[in-house]
C-alpha cells in the first residue's frame, strides 16, 4: 500500500487529473526501457520551443521526430552494427525508399543488383516513370557488370547480401571500391545478417538498412525498419528526407523491438542451426537438385561468404530437379503441416514459399542441361529441426 502527501485540490477534479504529475521514478531501475507515448511533447519555455532543432541530436520537439524509447531503440542498433546514426521507420522497404529518395534526384542514376527483394525494383521503375531517376541491375555473381554499369550520373549503387530468394553472395570489397573510386553513394540490405553476421561499416559502407521486421523483433508480431550510417552528410539527407515525409513509429512497437533485441544473438544462432541441419538433410533427398545456402561450397560466392561474413541466418532456398512443374511444387508446399505459407522470416515458426524468379536469374542455378526447376524458400523458425526434417520428407514422398 502507497502513501501519498497531496496537498489539498485547487481545481476543479477534471483540471486536477490532466495537471496531475506523475509518482518520480527516482530509485526505480529495470532492464525494459519505458514506453514513451505523447503527441505533444512540453517545452520549458518559449525560448526552448523556439529554438533550431537539431535533426541529429535528441530532438524531443513532437512525437513524430521521436521519444527516448524511439531513440533508444535506434541508439542499441547503432551499437550491434557499429554505426554512428540510426532511425527506424515503419519498414524495411521505407529504410531503402528514404535512402533512394534522399540520394537521388531527377535525371540521377543508381545501380542495383538483378537479384535484389522485388518491391525494391518496383520502388526504381517508380522512381525512373514518376521522377525520371535512371536505375539499371548488375550481375551480382559477376563484380565487372558493376564497372561496366557506372554512368557519369550514378550517385548510389545498392547492395545485397545475400540475393533475395537464389542466395549468391557478391563480392561486396570490389564493388565498395568502384563505387567509392566513381564518387557514389554505396547502401546495402543488411538484414539476413541481422547487423551480426557482417558488418558494413567496417568495410565501408555509406548505408546499411535493415527491416526489424525480421530478426530484431524475432516474434512476428511488428512491422519497422532502421536506416544506419556513419556518414554524418549522408545521414543527415535521410534524416531530412524522413522528417519531410511524416514518417514515424509505435513507441509501443519499438518497445517491442528492444525487447526482441535481448534474445537476438541467441535466436539468430539457434534459428541458423536448425535451418543449417535442414538445409544439409535436404542435399541429400532425390527430389532436390540444389540447396542454395550460402555455407555450402556450390552456393554462388561461397569464398566471398567466408572471407566477409560471421554467420549466416535461417533462411535458404531449394531447387527441385528441372522435370517437376510448378503445380507440383505448389502441392508440396501445400502438404507441410509445420510450415506456414506467408512472407517474412525471422520469427519463431517455420514459414514455406514457392517463389518465382525471371530466367534471367536461373542462370547461375541451371544443370548441366541448362534447366532449373521450381524453387522453394523456406524460413527456419524454432521448432526442433528433426520434426521439420519429417514434414519436408512426407511433403516431398508424392515426387518420388
Amino acid at each position: 500500500m502507497s502513501t501519498f502527501k497531496n496537498k489539498p485540490a485547487t481545481h476543479g477534479p477534471n483540471t486536477e487529473i490532466i495537471h496531475s504529475k506523475p509518482v518520480s521514478s527516482e530509485g526505480f531501475a529495470a532492464l525494459p526501457v519505458p514506453v514513451y507515448r505523447g503527441s505533444s511533447t512540453f517545452f520549458e519555455n518559449t525560448a526552448a520551443q523556439r529554438a533550431a532543432v537539431n535533426p541529429l541530436g535528441l530532438d524531443y520537439s513532437y512525437g513524430l521526430h521521436g521519444n527516448p524509447t524511439q531513440y533508444t531503440l535506434a541508439k542499441q542498433l547503432a551499437e550491434i552494427e557499429g554505426a554512428t546514426h540510426a532511425l527506424v521507420c515503419p519498414s524495411g522497404l521505407t529504410a531503402i525508399a528514404l535512402v533512394a529518395q534522399a540520394c537521388l534526384k531527377s535525371g540521377d542514376h543508381w545501380l542495383i543488383p538483378e537479384n535484389v527483394y522485388g518491391p525494391v525494383q518496383a520502388l526504381a521503375r517508380s522512381l525512373q516513370a514518376d521522377y525520371g531517376v535512371e536505375f539499371s541491375e548488375y550481375d551480382p555473381c559477376d563484380a565487372t557488370t558493376v564497372a561496366a554499369g557506372l554512368r557519369a550520373n550514378t550517385r548510389l549503387v545498392w547492395s545485397e547480401a545475400p540475393g533475395s530468394l537464389t542466395f549468391e553472395i557478391p563480392d561486396l570489397q570490389t564493388i565498395l571500391a568502384m563505387a567509392k573510386a566513381h564518387g557514389a553513394r554505396t547502401g546495402i540490405d543488411n538484414t539476413w545478417a541481422a547487423g551480426i553476421a557482417y558488418k558494413p561499416f567496417e568495410h565501408g559502407f555509406d548505408f546499411s538498412v535493415q527491416a526489424l521486421t525480421k530478426y530484431q523483433c524475432g516474434h512476428a508480431d511488428v512491422l519497422m525498419g532502421a536506416v544506419l550510417s556513419n556518414n554524418t552528410k549522408a545521414f543527415a539527407d535521410v534524416e531530412r528526407k524522413n522528417r519531410l515525409l511524416g514518417l514515424g513509429v509505435s513507441p509501443a512497437d519499438c518497445d517491442l523491438v528492444l525487447r526482441g533485441l535481448l534474445t537476438l544473438p541467441l535466436r539468430y544462432k539457434q534459428q541458423a542451426e536448425n535451418g543449417l541441419k535442414v538445409a544439409t538433410a535436404l542435399k541429400q533427398h532425390p527430389a532436390i537438385a540444389r540447396v542454395l545456402h550460402p555455407e555450402f561450397p556450390e552456393c554462388p560466392g561461397h569464398s566471398f561468404y567466408k572471407r566477409d561474413f560471421n554467420g549466416f541466418a535461417s533462411i535458404f532456398s531449394v531447387v527441385l530437379n528441372a522435370q517437376y512443374t510448378d503445380e507440383q511444387a505448389c502441392a508440396i508446399v501445400d502438404r507441410l503441416k509445420l510450415f506456414k505459407i506467408a512472407y517474412s522470416w525471422g520469427g519463431p515458426e517455420s514459414l514455406g514459399l514457392v517463389v518465382n524468379i525471371p530466367d534471367s536469374r536461373r542462370r547461375h542455378l541451371a544443370d548441366h542441361q541448362g534447366q532449373c526447376g521450381p524453387i522453394l524458400r523456406l524460413a527456419i523458425g524454432l521448432e526442433e529441426p528433426e520434426d521439420l526434417i519429417a514434414d519436408l520428407n512426407q511433403a516431398l514422398a508424392a515426387l518420388i
